[in-house]
């Protein structure tokens, strides 16, 4: 490999990286500006609501998908992280499609891929306390009482 090549080959990390960040940081931002919006707004109907309203849920997918791709974990975690870009993936195109039957397909598939996502990550935290929990009688140092 060229020096040049390996030169460039620490900043493609930390690029993708530093793209993660700005997407997170843009969604955040996006959906704070959306809830002040629609608060001030509360009672005006405005026109481009659908695409700023998926914005944010579509730059969050597309934050985990540069997190996973510059930083790649474990499989499981990955496949999480999978199920979780998918899942805003979907509600934010649901938004773009607001009122049609493929809004309602999204909305359905976004709502079981994140309690797929939640009620994993709840099994694996139970299954993980569970194996390292004290045998029953041993003090934990926990009164109960």
């Amino acid at each position: 490999m060229p020096t040049s090549e390996l030169s460039a080959f620490p900043a493609a990390p930390r690029f993708r990286l530093a793209v993660a960040v700005g997407l997170g940081t843009l969604s955040i931002a996006g959906s704070l500006l959306l809830v002040v919006t629609d608060g001030v707004n509360a009672s005006v109907h405005w026109t481009h609501h659908a695409g700023v309203s998926a914005a944010p849920l579509l730059l969050v997918a597309g934050a985990i998908a540069a997190m996973s791709i510059a930083h790649p974990p474990a499989w499981r975690r990955l496949v999480m992280r999978l199920v979780a870009m998918m899942a805003f993936a979907a509600w934010g195109l649901s938004q773009l499609f607001a009122g049609s039957v493929a809004a309602g397909l999204l909305d359905d598939a976004a709502i079981l891929l994140f309690v797929l996502d939640a009620g994993s990550a709840v099994i694996a935290d139970a299954r993980t306390r569970l194996r390292t929990a004290h045998p029953a009688g041993e003090q934990t140092g926990r009164s109960h009482g």
